[in-house]
């Protein structure tokens, strides 16, 4: 197991049993999101310059309304040098939280704009396809599919698009004549 997938699911545990996953989760990624805007606070918290006992007195302040796992999983990663891990430990927590809470995202890519009305009929369909999971639809427009859609999820991608059943079609008749 990597030291991302160890850190994330040890704060996994801990929010957990606290009853506190979504709450961290959205706590995490305000602060992820922070470091990333304010160089300053990248600096301050990725930087080796600011002595340990500071610094956790710094991110006391800086999470001050946060969980008690957000408070404690920011400190454990910089007493062990971890900080640069940061975000890619949030997305796999996030991950993580979103299995736990039976939820996947879903992207969706179209020709053209979906009305809620298709958006909706797409999510039932693929929460009765993925076993009643909640369905979270992140959708994006790409004129260049000509019709139909594109689906992504948990590293799986299915071309239920015009473009793709044209390049499909256009394999198979190449592969036909080089028989």
């Amino acid at each position: 197991m990597s030291a991302v997938s160890t850190y994330a699911q040890a704060l996994f545990e801990a929010a957990r049993e606290r009853d506190e996953l979504e709450k961290t989760l959205e706590d995490l990624k305000d602060f992820d999101a922070a470091v990333a805007e304010n160089e300053e606070l990248r600096l301050f918290f990725f930087g080796g310059q600011v002595p340990e006992v500071q610094k956790r007195r710094a991110i006391d302040g800086l999470t001050e309304g946060m969980t008690l796992s957000t408070r404690n999983f920011l400190k454990v990663l910089s007493d062990n040098d971890r900080t640069e891990a940061l975000h890619e430990i949030v997305v796999r927590f996030e991950d993580l939280v979103k299995e736990h809470l039976g939820r996947v995202e879903v992207q969706v890519t179209t020709a053209i704009e979906l009305s809620e009305e298709e958006e909706e009929k797409i999510k039932e369909r693929l929460a009765r396809i993925l076993e009643g999971r909640e369905v979270v639809l992140e959708t994006k427009v790409d004129p260049d599919l000509l019709g139909g859609a594109v689906f992504r999820f948990g590293g799986t991608m299915f071309d239920g698009s015009v473009r793709g059943r044209l390049q499909s079609l256009r394999e198979e008749m190449l592969e036909r004549s080089a028989v």
